[in-house]
């Protein structure tokens, strides 16, 4: 909630000043408030009404504007978690993941747009459980029962791609809202897992598509044009 919050006012105090500039003086943008050629935009994504915040994030996103119809975007998340959970045992629980990615823009009329978009997915989670009176676990947050078992909180590194499709509103010449949802092909390779510095289970590997309604809003601002 407070990586949430945290992103969410440094989007509000970003867009404060442009907010304030007159938008007389802003033609170079698309006409009817659209991007354009030359734009730089910043959004941020997520699931409204999830779990028990107002939006459960998902993406920090950069997109630049090619051409009216085209853009290239770089979607990024990260959740760095090193957590004390008793005097004698540290869990290390951080992830990061990096979608760069392209979008192609429907032309339509007024405000209102729509786009198809691909992405390739690159992310690694960093997993640890170090304890100084019992077992010390790297590759996992837990510590495992035998070597056939399932690890939970288990490290690994991924990759893989995605194909959305996505609408948006522009409101005035800065300001938009709106949605994205895709299809997402993931290769996972889970770490191998050490206890007590002896190898406990051999790297493993799966792969897994699925839907993804994880950028269903979006709410962004044209921040400069070039």
């Amino acid at each position: 909630m407070r990586k949430q919050l945290m992103l969410l006012s440094a989007l509000l105090l970003l867009s404060c000043p442009i907010f304030a500039q007159d938008e007389s003086s802003e033609e170079e943008g698309s006409s009817g408030g659209m991007a354009g050629a030359g734009d730089l935009l910043f959004e941020v994504t997520g699931t409204p009404f999830d779990g028990s915040s107002l939006l459960n994030f998902s993406e920090f996103r950069a997109r630049y504007f090619i051409t009216e119809e085209m853009a290239v975007r770089l979607g990024m998340d990260m959740d760095l978690n090193n957590n004390q959970q008793t005097p004698d045992v540290v869990i290390n629980d951080s992830e990061w993941n990096l979608m760069p990615g392209f979008e192609y823009h429907f032309i339509n009329e007024g405000s209102f747009r729509s786009y198809a978009a691909g992405d390739l997915m690159i992310g690694q989670r960093i997993a640890s459980r170090k304890s100084s009176t019992g077992p010390t676990v790297l590759g996992a947050t837990s510590v495992p029962n035998n070597p056939a078992s399932f690890v939970g909180g288990r490290g690994y590194t991924q990759f893989g791609g995605r194909v959305s499709i996505g609408a948006e509103y522009f409101f005035g010449e800065r300001f938009y809202v709106g949605g994205e949802i895709g299809f997402q092909y993931v290769r996972r390779n889970n770490k191998e897992v050490f206890v007590d510095g002896e190898s406990f289970q051999a790297p493993t590997s799966t792969s897994f598509g699925y839907l993804n309604t994880t950028n269903v809003l979006k709410i962004g601002f044209r921040f400069l044009t070039f």
